[in-house]
């Protein structure tokens, strides 16, 4: 009987490098579903701008009636009910769609993996369909600077938003690998290939 093509879960703080691991292991032969990217894309069809501009008003629309994200952000990232309302609306979507794209790839057989980049891994309960989670490990000063440079936000930004997230050290008590990402990227590259090695191709 063949082998489930398994789905590997990333989990970590804001900025810890999630996307870059994602990427590593894209490089080794695995179809990465960004969940981000599918977040982005639903706020803007039609059913969902309808509920988010409801709960929210107009003034969350640009002059073309796109959602204005960074208004949203400010809002529900200054009150845990604002946020949870936001996640009501966005995430049995955008959960159906992950589950339907890792579903595609495993009918499809044509990749060695499925990576599950998702912010809200945990907290949306998405670690139930993934065989492997991955907990990336990154000093706060690391992400700090990270954040600071890839995504201009002030200070405070990457302090506010973790209040929303679960706390660390229960991520990575989930985990099954732990990947020190406090070095060079040619380190965390080779903790990638070990891993792959380890979990993926072994036969």
């Amino acid at each position: 009987m063949k082998q489930q093509i398994k789905v590997i879960g990333i989990v970590g703080g804001i900025a810890s490098g999630k996307s870059t691991i994602a990427g590593m292991l894209e490089s080794l032969g695995a179809d990465v579903i960004d969940a981000d990217k599918i977040c982005h894309q639903l706020i803007n069809t039609k059913d969902i701008a309808l509920d988010i501009t409801k709960k929210w008003g107009n003034h969350v629309q640009d002059i073309h009636g796109k959602i204005k994200r960074h208004v949203l952000a400010e809002i529900v990232f200054s009150d845990r009910e604002e946020l949870s309302a936001l996640n009501r609306i966005i995430h049995p979507k955008a959960i159906e769609q992950i589950k339907s794209r890792i579903s595609k790839l495993r009918n499809e057989a044509v990749t060695q993996a499925i990576v599950l980049d998702a912010a809200l891994l945990v907290e949306s309960n998405l670690t139930n369909i993934c065989n492997i989670v991955l907990f990336v490990d990154t000093n706060k000063e690391r992400c700090k600077v990270r954040v600071q440079n890839n995504r201009k936000w002030p200070l405070d930004e990457i302090t506010k938003r973790e209040k929303f997230q679960g706390l660390l050290p229960q991520k990575r008590e989930i985990a099954d690998v732990v990947i020190n990402n406090n070095h060079s990227k040619e380190d965390t590259l080779n903790q990638i290939k070990d891993f792959w090695c380890q979990f993926i191709t072994k036969k």
